[in-house]
C-alpha cells in the first residue's frame, strides 16, 4: 500500500529508500525551501508549501506488460489543484533520486511525479539482474526499444493520473490535468525531449519519428542530448513549437565526451518561440541534480575513488571531485538551477507573467557574476 511522508518546508527534505522491510527510510536532510539557495532577485509569488510524499505507487500497463513504480512529492494540506511536472530520471537512476529537485519545485506548488523506468540499475538488482552505470549507459546508447518505452512511460503516466488519485486519495481534486510539464535530466532530457516533440531516426527503421504528447505544455532539459546519438539529427527539434528551457554548463560532458557546445543543440535547432538556454559556469553533468549541493556525503551518496574517476572522465567535472567543484560551489550552482527551473515552470505552467520577465532580463547573470547566461528566441 501507498506510505506517505510529510515534510515541513520549515525544518527539511530528504532523500529516500526501501530498506529490506519495505519500511520508509530516511537519510540525512536537505532543506527544501532554502532561499539562500534562491537567486534574491526572483521571488516567488506563491506561498512555500508543506511537501507531502506518497511513494510505493505502481501503474501497470496491460499493453506493455510493465509496471511502473511512482513517487510523488505534492503541496500538503492545501486547497485547490496545482500544476503537475512529471519528471524523468537518469540512466540506471530511479524514482527516489533527484529528491532536492523535486521536493523543492512541490514546496513552491507543484505536484512532481517520478517514474522508474525499465533501465533503472536498482529496479534490475531488485529483479535479480547484475547491472552497474557503464553497462546501463552502454545500452542507453544503442537500445532503441529503450528510449520508446521511456517516452511512452510518460504519457502512460498522463493518461493515469486519475488512477494515481485513487492509489493516493490525499491527492484528489489536487492536479491540474491541464498544467502539465515534463522535465528530465541526462538519458532523462533525452525522454523530455522526445515527449516534447522532437523526432528520431530509428536504427534499421522508420526515420524522424515522434513521440509528441499534445497534453504537454512545456518541457525542462537538464544537460540534454544533441545531434548524432540516440537518432537525433539537426532536424529532430524543428517541431518543438512548446516552451523549452535548456540547461548546461562548462564542464557538463555526454556520454561520449561531448562538450557544453553539444548539449546547446536542442536550443540551437529548435525554432523561435519561448526558447530559452541557461549555461552555469562550472556546472558538471551532476550540478543539476542538487546531489551534492550540501556535499552529498552526508547521505552516504559517496562514490569509490576509481569508479568516481571513471566517470568524471566521462561526463566531466571539477578539480578533486567528480561532481564538479566543492560543496560550497555545487550549492552556488544548485541555487542557480532552481531559481532558472522554477521560474520557468511559473512562466508556462501558471502563466506568471513576472516570472516571464525575470526569464527575459539579465537579473540571473547580474546576480551571478556573470556565472550564468540565459539566451532566448
Amino acid at each position: 500500500m501507498p506510505i506517505t511522508l510529510l515534510i515541513s518546508p520549515t525544518v527539511t527534505a530528504c532523500s529516500s529508500k526501501w530498506n529490506d522491510n519495505h519500511v520508509f527510510a530516511q537519510s540525512s536532510p536537505t532543506s527544501v525551501s532554502d532561499r539562500s539557495l534562491i537567486a534574491s532577485t526572483y521571488k516567488s509569488n506563491q506561498q512555500v508549501y508543506d511537501v507531502g510524499i506518497v511513494d510505493n505507487l505502481i501503474l501497470k500497463d496491460a499493453q506493455r506488460n510493465r509496471q511502473i513504480p511512482i513517487k510523488i512529492s505534492y503541496p500538503e494540506g492545501q486547497q485547490g489543484s496545482f500544476p503537475v511536472i512529471v519528471f524523468s530520471h537518469g540512466a540506471g537512476a530511479s524514482k527516489d533520486d533527484y529528491a532536492p529537485l523535486t521536493s523543492f519545485w512541490a514546496s513552491q506548488g507543484y505536484i512532481c511525479i517520478q517514474p522508474t523506468h525499465a533501465d533503472s540499475i536498482a529496479l534490475n538488482r531488485q529483479q535479480g539482474n547484475s547491472e552497474n552505470l557503464r553497462e546501463s549507459v552502454r545500452q542507453m546508447l544503442g537500445d532503441a526499444k529503450g528510449w520508446k518505452d521511456r517516452a511512452t512511460d510518460i504519457s502512460f503516466i498522463i493518461s493515469s493520473l486519475s488512477e494515481l488519485e485513487r492509489q493516493a486519495p490525499q491527492l484528489k481534486g489536487k492536479m491540474n490535468t491541464q498544467r502539465i510539464g515534463v522535465g528530465g535530466h541526462s538519458y532523462g532530457a533525452y525522454t523530455a525531449q522526445l515527449v516534447g516533440g522532437a523526432t528520431i531516426d530509428i536504427p534499421g527503421g522508420a526515420k524522424a519519428q515522434s513521440f509528441a504528447d499534445r497534453r504537454v505544455r512545456a518541457v525542462l532539459l537538464l544537460s540534454p542530448q544533441g545531434t548524432g546519438q540516440q537518432g537525433l539529427t539537426r532536424n529532430s527539434w524543428a517541431k518543438i513549437n512548446l516552451p523549452m528551457m535548456t540547461m548546461t554548463g562548462s564542464k557538463d560532458r555526454g556520454a561520449q565526451g561531448q562538450g557544453p557546445d553539444w548539449k546547446e543543440e536542442p536550443f540551437k535547432y529548435s525554432p523561435a518561440g519561448e526558447k530559452y538556454l541557461v549555461f552555469i559556469e562550472g556546472a558538471s553533468h551532476f550540478s543539476f541534480s542538487g546531489r551534492f549541493a550540501d556535499g552529498g556525503q552526508a547521505r552516504g551518496e559517496t562514490l569509490g575513488r576509481q569508479r568516481g574517476w571513471r566517470l568524471r572522465e566521462r561526463f566531466g567535472g571539477g578539480d578533486r571531485r567528480f561532481f564538479g567543484g566543492g560543496q560550497q560551489q555545487e550549492g552556488t550552482i544548485f541555487g542557480y538551477v532552481k531559481t532558472a527551473s522554477l521560474s520557468f515552470w511559473d512562466a508556462y505552467l501558471k502563466q506568471d507573467s513576472k516570472a516571464k520577465e525575470f526569464l527575459k532580463s539579465d537579473a540571473l547573470n547580474s546576480e551571478s557574476n556573470g556565472d550564468v547566461s540565459i539566451s532566448f528566441k
